[in-house]
């Protein structure tokens, strides 16, 4: 199974092959954020929070957010809010170390701690001479984690696809094993579609995490694809190991499709072999769609990266909204055979 190379550290990082940064993109306010990046096209709205560590608003230009982003939290910080709880902003964010190992840091699995989630990172953002805009999150995870992790977005001129690139670098020796787990927070979701595989380790192609599996009323497996019905009840976690490495929601009319590009290297993924992640909590109102990399120590010096691939798609009117035919449009765009 494909997995994430492992490579010496570079200078800073930027995004592959991109050009060379011509103008900053200045910071401006964001629902009582000050230090927000709005990128934006003939199609996408993004706009990066630095303050939160997060991508706080997704969606296609001049429509609504996707993601759920709390209100109750609006221009809140980690040092803002005083709880011992998390402080769940929503939005999109990572954390570079999968839930069954956070004892080794902390007082149990959940909820994450201060060392893990509620810090600020640094950020800023720029334009390329073709147009295309970025922006660069970047956070140093304190010891016994030890890691720095990067994300650099990209969004091009035209299109409805943001690029992510995700690097985490380990600064100092530590027996922490570490991992790129990226989680999106979609508010008001109506369907959830996970790849699943024959040959799979899990009986049926998913993994129950945390909750029991759902039951066949609201989990509807369609051939290589299993459709989560969200709003349905109850509170629910699944984990795939398909290698197809896509995971993606339905809200109204959008898609929002998340499929992971991973390095030349092997190697295990977390929560017994998990490439993509599902999550729903009807009584919060949110799904979350998730992925992660493959689990590894690398030394320090060393650093793991993918790269997060996130697009946008209407949903066709005359396509019936119907599990199995929802997930036949799905596959359709993921470039699967629909007979599957």
């Amino acid at each position: 199974m494909g997995g994430m190379q492992m490579q010496k550290a570079f200078g800073e990082h930027m995004s592959g092959n991109d050009a060379v940064p011509v103008a900053p993109i200045p910071a401006t306010m964001y629902k009582g954020w000050s230090n927000a990046y709005h990128l934006s096209n003939n199609e996408l709205k993004v706009v990066v929070v630095p303050e939160i560590g997060r991508i706080a608003h997704l969606g296609w230009a001049d429509e609504p957010n996707l993601l759920r982003l709390n209100e109750l939290l609006w221009g809140e910080t980690g040092k803002t809010v005083e709880t011992d709880d998390w402080i769940n902003f929503g939005g999109d964010w990572i954390w570079p170390v999968a839930q069954p190992h956070w004892p080794l840091f902390q007082d149990g699995n959940w909820p994450p701690s201060r060392l893990l989630d509620g810090r600020k990172w640094s950020g800023r953002a720029w334009r390329t001479e073709d147009g295309t805009q970025h922006s660069l999150m970047t956070e140093d995870f304190d010891p016994p984690i030890s890691v720095r992790v990067h994300r650099t977005l990209r969004l091009p001129q035209e299109g409805a696809r943001l690029t992510v690139r995700q690097r985490l670098e380990r600064l100092e020796p530590s027996d922490i094993p570490v991992t790129l787990w990226q989680l999106s927070q979609i508010a008001d979701a109506d369907y959830m579609f996970i790849p699943v595989d024959e040959d799979s380790r899990f009986p049926g192609g998913l993994k129950p995490l945390l909750f029991e599996m759902p039951g066949t009323n609201i989990l509807h497996r369609c051939g290589t694809i299993a459709v989560y019905q969200a709003g349905l009840g109850g509170e629910h976690k699944v984990g795939s190991d398909s290698p197809r490495r896509w995971i993606a929601a339905l809200r109204g009319d959008t898609l929002i499709l998340q499929r992971t590009e991973p390095g030349d290297g092997e190697g295990p993924y977390p929560d017994g072999g998990c490439t993509v992640e599902a999550y729903a909590n009807t009584n919060a109102g949110y799904v979350e769609i998730e992925s992660l990399s493959v689990e590894g120590h690398p030394e320090p010096g060393t650093y793991m990266d993918n790269t997060l691939i996130i697009t946008l798609y209407r949903l066709d009117p005359d396509i019936p909204r119907t599990p199995c035919a929802l997930a036949d449009w799905v596959r359709e765009i993921v470039g699967e055979d629909v007979t599957r």
